[in-house]
């Protein structure tokens, strides 16, 4: 049927859209043999291997991750030395555990194993492309792909027979390492940490904190997890000085120790300093509003915001969902650069109040049915209006106005609660409409008074514009981040918002950066801790820049630039662990079934091995060979 098609557009084509020369039905059958031949390649059939077909030469997949890499036993070799030296038997090898295997010959095999994953199903792909009908697999049994590879051996047809290379020792690892980016000396912050284990008897694991110096610093005990499970673990680390980054890690106190000690300590790196320096959110009323607009406030600075919530009369920190004091809010709140308070309004407790009286930075966004003052400020607030209230495309003058003069407000849903604002030396970014007409009224109002700044929101829902991506989520980000960043203008440090993304990533991850609202290029610059460059780039801001470099700590410096002009810098720590998941224990795969199933997965046809077309190479030579020779033909007929 599918001859029959090809055949039948290739005759019509030749004969209506060629000129009628001498030559053209020979040219005609090229192509209709050129095109049946792709299309025999594309169905791939499977044809009789031959008794010299290659299917008694076994391709030899040797599995180069770095769990292989660890010790057969408690002070024995490692795994890795066991299977090269069962490989080199063979005269080529396929490395496997990546997105592509690598054939290597036996004598060019590396030292230590390469890849950070177990991914079988490439290297049979390949195997099979090269004409393999047989693969024997050395490996571990952390196979992440195990279900893929037996499916992809049935549809290749190869046999598959496995060599195993475990372990006879209990492990234990950590698994993940969750500590707040920035604290203040004589706080004390909470980390958390997850354990896993593989074959441990004892019923309790401990787990440590140590700074840079060795000293003990936290400690916790933690029941021992079963195969395939996790075991949390909390731990409070005491503040202390100086100021700056201070490398910390989470270690694992095992007895009797685990040979493999890469996966059981984890780095993380804390920012000290001796004042808050993030905003600070308390919010009345918790909902969408504060989970937009606290990321749009990270932007602004090199520190996070510290965000409080009021739920049931109790003060709740949003890292970590756990209560705090009234004390130690109104301690952050008082020393935070910028003030930011959410459901606020009339009926207000009198300490939240005489926090914003006394705020040199504050943005309020409303709630409640009655209007209220600020008299140290000078600014009234209006009760609500009811009614659906939009964005106007009208852009007021303002220190926004360039960047919010292109915003795209037709398709915007609306705001609802409108307030009037009164206050003398004061400007709006944007106004809002009734139904789209009538008189326009402010969306956000800020003023100054003296040195002091302040901000209010005149509606409630501005988190409908920033739910779904698109123009709304843009006109939100670029709103807020304008009114906070006028409100923080001579409070953020040159570093501001040009951070690691991550100060710490697992062995084979990417280094990458965050860029500053403004900026438009960065320069970014890897040293070692000696000094010596490693890794340097110019990029546009906003692009995803990874550096991939290999496991050990460094020193960054970036820059960031507008037009030529610098806007901020920043320097510090960044580290890559010799960790990586692949080493930790884990439910290995049962090799004997795995064995089973990929017997009964790929076993061999009654009538002999069989190969897929696809998987030979002269078919491709006739197709190259058909598709020249039609051309020439034409060429000589006088067609083009």
């Amino acid at each position: 049927m599918g001859a029959g098609a090809i055949a039948t557009y290739v005759v019509w084509w030749y004969r209506t859209r060629e000129d009628a020369v001498s030559g053209r039905s020979w040219a005609a059958a090229l192509r209709a043999a050129a095109l049946l031949t792709a299309w025999l390649i594309l169905v791939n059939p499977s044809l009789p291997a031959g008794e010299h077909g290659g299917a008694d030469t076994p391709a030899v997949l040797l599995d180069a991750s770095l769990s292989m890499s660890r010790p057969l036993a408690s002070g024995a070799p490692g795994i890795w030395s066991a299977a090269v030296d069962s490989a080199a038997a063979h005269p080529g090898v396929w490395l496997f555990g990546g997105a592509a295997a690598r054939y290597v010959s036996a004598d060019s095999l590396p030292l230590q194993p390469i890849e950070v994953e177990t991914r079988l199903a490439p290297a049979l792909r390949a195997a099979a492309a090269a004409g393999s009908r047989r693969a024997v697999v050395y490996t571990d049994g952390e196979i992440t792909d195990a279900p893929e590879s037996l499916e992809e051996a049935r549809r290749l047809g190869i046999a598959l027979s496995f060599v195993e290379l475990g372990i006879s020792y209990p492990e234990l690892g950590i698994a993940d390492v969750q500590a707040p980016g920035w604290v203040i000396a004589g706080d004390t912050a909470e980390v958390r940490a997850e354990v896993v284990a593989t074959d441990v008897d004892a019923d309790s694991v401990r787990i440590e904190i140590v700074d840079e110096d060795g000293r003990l610093r936290a400690a916790a005990w933690v029941p021992s997890p079963e195969a395939g499970r996790l075991s949390p673990a909390r731990l409070h680390l005491p503040i202390r000085g100086p100021a700056g980054f201070q490398r910390f890690q989470v270690r694992l106190a095992a007895d009797p120790p685990d040979p493999e000690r890469r996966d059981d300590q984890r780095a993380f790196y804390l920012r000290v300093t001796e004042q808050p320096a993030g905003p600070v959110l308390i919010s009345l009323r918790p909902g969408w509003e504060p989970s937009f607009l606290i990321p749009n406030l990270d932007r602004l600075g090199d520190a996070p915001t510290a965000a409080f919530l009021l739920l049931a009369d109790s003060l709740v920190n949003v890292e970590g969902y756990r209560p705090t004091s009234l004390a130690s809010v109104r301690r952050r709140a008082r020393a935070a650069p910028l003030l930011v308070l959410h459901g606020y309004g009339a009926d207000s407790p009198d300490w939240l109040k005489e926090l914003a009286e006394s705020a040199t930075r504050l943005l309020i966004l409303p709630t409640g049915p009655r209007a209220f003052e600020f008299t140290a400020w000078d600014v009234q607030v209006g009760a609500p209006a009811s009614g659906e209230w939009y964005a106007s495309a009208d852009v007021p003058p303002s220190p926004l106005a360039l960047e919010l003069a292109s915003s795209e407000v037709e398709q915007l849903p609306p705001l609802l609660a409108v307030r009037s604002i009164r206050s003398e030396r004061a400007w709006t970014p944007l106004r809002l409409q009734r139904l789209r007409r009538g008189e326009a009224v402010a969306a956000v109002v800020a003023g100054s008074r003296g040195s002091r700044r302040w901000a209010v929101a005149a509606a409630e829902g501005y988190w409908r514009w920033a739910f779904r991506p698109g123009p709304g989520r843009q006109l939100y980000r670029t709103l807020w981040t304008g009114v906070t960043g006028w409100l923080l203008a001579d409070r953020t440090s040159s570093s501001a918002g040009l951070e690691p993304r991550e100060r710490t990533v697992d062995r084979g991850g990417a280094l990458r950066w965050a860029s500053p609202s403004d900026a438009d290029s960065l320069a970014l610059e890897l040293l070692t801790t000696n000094g010596e460059a490693v890794w340097r780039r110019v990029v546009i801001a906003g692009d995803s820049v990874a550096a991939f470099v290999p496991p050990g700590r460094y020193v960054y410096a970036a820059r960031a630039y507008r037009d030529g002009r610098r806007v901020a810098s920043a320097e510090g720590p960044a580290e890559v662990e010799e960790f990586a998941r692949e080493l930790l224990p884990s439910a290995r795969v049962s090799l004997a079934e795995l064995v089973e199933s990929a017997s009964a997965a790929t076993a061999a046809p009654a009538d002999g091995q069989r190969r897929g077309l696809a998987t030979l190479g002269w078919p491709y030579l006739i197709l190259i060979a058909l598709f020249c020779a039609e051309w020439a033909v034409r060429r000589f007929s006088g067609l083009r």
